[in-house]
């Protein structure tokens, strides 16, 4: 019975893994979300999650080094962008891709999206990187690559 039991459960997590979705806007912009695109979005890819219980061997991460994928685990990473961001949010993500954090990006445009910028990080302004519970904001290498380093991303 207690098998049957931790089958049923793990079965159920597995079947409760989160989605994430690649799309591109209007403007050719490349968007990473947990949350389904906009109806208007053209080239939407559907991911399965890195996350512990997630499809890992689908997504590759399997493959990923421990200490990632506990980091990512633990801390994950979000970063804020706009449209009109440019060179700072341009830096932004190159510099999480350089390092191989896997992230999700949000681009903030509604009224809504901005409120909830600036409850999170006190002004309206981006970018704005989360990891975990820690909010650096603006793109700064050394206090990004330490809220990084701290969350334990090698």
């Amino acid at each position: 019975m207690r098998v049957l039991i931790a089958f049923s459960l793990l079965a159920f997590a597995l079947a409760a893994q989160a989605q994430l979705y690649r799309w591109t806007d209007e403007n050719g912009k490349v968007h990473y979300t947990d949350a389904p695109p906009p109806a208007n979005a053209t080239n939407v890819q559907k991911k399965a999650s890195a996350r512990p219980g997630g499809s890992e061997a689908a997504s590759g991460s399997a493959q990923q080094p421990y200490a990632l994928r506990q980091a990512a685990s633990n801390f994950p990473v979000t970063i804020y962008t706009s449209k009109d961001c440019g060179d700072p949010c341009t830096k932004g993500l190159a510099h999480l891709k350089k390092r191989g954090v896997p992230f999700t990006e949000k681009t903030v445009g509604s009224k809504a999206e901005i409120d909830a910028l600036t409850k999170l990080a006190g002004a309206p302004r981006v970018p704005v990187l989360v990891v975990g519970v820690v909010v650096q904001k603006e793109y700064e290498e050394r206090s990004w690559n330490g809220a990084l380093s701290t969350a334990g991303y090698p």
